[in-house]
């Protein structure tokens, strides 16, 4: 562990994931990063904060915090295990949007179907 970074220069990261869009691995090696410099109980506190926002990017910056100390923290752990749990849940409950219309590709091949046993009787 190092010197810990200013408070300006994490509000600076936490402002450019929120105006700007970053590779996802860059956010990913950031929250690493942020994690390796601080104390497992601050770190752990801040990526608590981050994961309340509503920003994907931050939060992104949070879960890999996260990671980065469930090795070695019992809560961080738990909370990392929680969110893919959770995840993993609302994938599955996720319907998508659009009607399903193979339903009715089955009744136009029956009415297709009828139409011509009509056509071959007469």
């Amino acid at each position: 562990m190092t010197e810990q970074p200013p408070q300006q220069d994490i509000d600076e990261l936490v402002r450019r994931l929120e105006s700007g869009k970053y590779p996802a691995d860059h956010i990913r090696e950031a929250g690493e990063i942020l994690a390796s410099v601080q104390s497992p109980a601050i770190t752990y506190k801040m990526a608590l904060g981050f994961w309340e926002s509503p920003n994907a990017q931050v939060r992104t910056l949070a879960m890999s915090m996260m990671e980065a100390l469930a090795p070695t923290h019992d809560a961080a752990r738990g909370f990392v295990a929680g969110a893919k749990d959770a995840a993993r849940l609302l994938a599955k409950e996720i319907k998508p949007d659009v009607p399903d219309y193979s339903a009715i590709g089955e009744v136009i091949k029956i009415w297709m179907r009828e139409h011509r046993q009509q056509r071959k009787k007469r």
